[in-house]
């Protein structure tokens, strides 16, 4: 919030020469690049100035869909009106450069037939862009963000063992294929 009000003031007080709004975010990443390996960027779905930095810092993008259809028509138009904004930052100079770019099947439900055929469309429709591994629906899951805490976190007790295995097991492949995405992009096998 605070950077989508403090941008139009940078953007009122720019000298000749100071990077643009869409420069801030990796400037302020590159501060502190070598404390870290990774940096992840949640963006809201929205089109504001940190949506907007964000993509032009990040190196990889990773979108999720929920399988539903009115979900998937959110993303649609949301992912066409971006490519439009993404064209005007390209042209001011803004780097668009991405070592990969997929889509995670979030709160998928494998029994749910709707569900089961929308991810066969996004199968179909980009291919290996989709994740193969998608992230189950999970109680397991909605527990950990009430406690404000991750899976990884809350341990066994505060679910059933067989919830939570499923849970784990699901985000476990999630962040294996990420991992091995980043570590292509890294020239690391």
């Amino acid at each position: 919030m605070e950077f989508e009000h403090e941008t139009p003031r940078a953007l009122s007080r720019r000298r000749t020469g100071e990077p643009l709004f869409f420069d801030r975010v990796a400037h302020a990443i590159e501060t502190v690049a070598e404390a870290y390996d990774v940096v992840v960027i949640d963006c809201p779905p929205q089109l504001g100035y940190l949506t907007l930095s964000a993509l032009c810092a990040a190196t990889s993008l990773l979108i999720t869909v929920h399988p539903q259809m009115l979900d998937v028509a959110s993303m649609s138009q949301f992912l066409a009106m971006t490519e439009d904004l993404l064209g005007v930052v390209a042209e001011s100079g803004g780097r668009l450069q991405y070592d990969w770019l997929r889509y995670l099947v979030t709160r998928y439900e494998q029994q749910d037939a709707p569900q089961t055929r929308i991810v066969g469309m996004l199968r179909t429709l980009f291919e290996d862009a989709v994740l193969t591994a998608p992230m189950l629906k999970s109680s397991a899951v909605s527990d950990a963000g009430l406690s404000k805490q991750t899976l990884y976190e809350i341990g066994r007790e505060s679910v059933t063992r067989s919830t939570y295995d499923r849970a784990l097991e699901s985000l476990e492949a999630v962040n294996g294929e990420i991992e091995g995405l980043i570590r292509r992009a890294w020239g690391r096998p």
